[in-house]
């Protein structure tokens, strides 16, 4: 009868100890070098509106935010400087549809941009802890970052956002309505942080 409220305060030991652990690992809190500070908010800058929803394929896409001329990108265990200036956008997905469907980082370019240049950036990407790519359950919604890294000088006019190619329905094979090229999303990108 004696062990178990030994076995039992040794188990709150452990849990209190790994939590005690783990407490100041994994957030991104402001450091001051762009927009990291706002990983965990639900909402666009109080200084930018966010766009009217698009749709393309069985996503639909919300622009939050945009801003260039980012010095910096910081995440929870790494940093790093563009070769040029760090473009970031906030992005609302939203799978309206009762069926998965997959989001993929890579497709969504920034406009004014050209070439490699115009996809998100792959080191800043894992920065941030941004996935490439994100199976949306049914009704459901996430709001994702996208950095790019861009020539000093570009004049970026907003976002081209794609979404998926998939049936547009149970038993069919033509895909869900969708631009060629994605769909556009005009917006002057705010400077700095």
């Amino acid at each position: 009868m004696a062990t178990r409220p030994v076995v039992a305060g040794m188990t709150c030991a452990v849990v209190l100890g790994v939590l005690a652990g783990t407490a100041g690992c994994g957030g991104d809190g402001p450091t001051g070098t762009g927009t990291e500070g706002r990983t965990g908010q639900a909402s666009a800058s109080a200084s930018q509106r966010p766009s009217r929803p698009y749709r393309d394929g069985h996503l639909t896409f919300t622009l939050l935010d945009l801003r260039c001329g980012l010095t910096a990108v910081a995440g929870s265990h790494s940093e790093a400087q563009p070769d040029g200036q760090f473009c970031s956008a906030r992005l609302r997905v939203d799978n309206q549809d009762p069926n998965f469907h997959t989001y993929v980082a890579a497709r969504q370019r920034l406009a004014g941009v050209t070439g490699p240049r115009a996809r998100p950036d792959a080191f800043a990407m894992a920065v941030r802890r941004q996935h490439e790519e994100v199976e949306i359950g049914g009704h459901d919604l996430m709001e994702v970052e996208l950095w790019y890294d861009v020539p000093r000088d570009a004049r970026v006019t907003g976002l081209r956002v794609t979404g998926d190619r998939d049936p547009s329905g149970y038993l069919s094979t033509r895909p869900a309505d969708h631009a060629p090229d994605g769909v556009l999303i005009r917006r002057e990108p705010l400077s700095g942080p």
